[in-house]
């Protein structure tokens, strides 16, 4: 035999090859569909919201977490306020309560994203006052990205949404209004 002769791969090559192949190809498409994912989860949202589907809603929000990140939101920005009316410090906490009861359902939801200017325009106790009205366009996105492998987030004029993944997929996880990042 030459040493110039040509080896022919053989079968057990050619099929570890495909093999290889067939993975970077599944690998590559589960990694553009995770990375997809939840572009997809916060269109779907926002079509529940817009038609005010409670159960869709409700399947896409984690409700105790955004309850504790609204009522950290409302604390924070009454905390250092200061109050003419001597029985702020004993009705406050209550009344945020009762806030956050109001809008962490998935009515309340849709119509805090709709018009958030409800919770951002409180000033004291004797102020608050809700409007009720018709929905806005939830497509004015400014932006939306990962802030981790399980995490992202979405703005939207000024409102951020955080989701986070879970078994089931994507949940709306924190809804953060800016309450805090305002001047008071």
């Amino acid at each position: 035999m030459s040493p110039h002769r040509c080896k022919t791969p053989t079968v057990d090559y050619l099929h570890q090859m495909k093999l290889i192949r067939c993975f970077t190809v599944t690998c590559v498409v589960l990694l553009l569909a995770y990375a997809a994912s939840p572009y997809f989860s916060f269109w779907r949202f926002t079509v529940a919201v817009r038609s005010r589907d409670a159960a869709a809603i409700s399947a896409r929000v984690d409700f105790p977490a955004v309850r504790a990140s609204l009522k950290k939101q409302l604390v924070t920005r009454f905390a250092n306020q200061r109050s003419s009316h001597k029985r702020w410090s004993n009705l406050g906490p209550a009344l945020i309560d009762a806030i956050i009861d109001a809008y962490v359902t998935p009515e309340g939801i849709a119509e805090l994203l709709s018009h958030p200017e409800a919770l951002k325009n409180l000033k004291a106790p004797r102020e608050f006052h809700f409007e009720l009205g018709k929905n806005q366009n939830l497509s004015k996105v400014k932006y939306a990205f990962f802030t981790g492998p399980r995490s992202f987030v979405v703005d939207r004029d000024g409102i951020k949404l955080r989701f986070h993944f879970t078994g089931s997929g994507w949940q709306l996880h924190d809804l953060d209004l800016g309450l805090s990042e305002e001047q008071r």
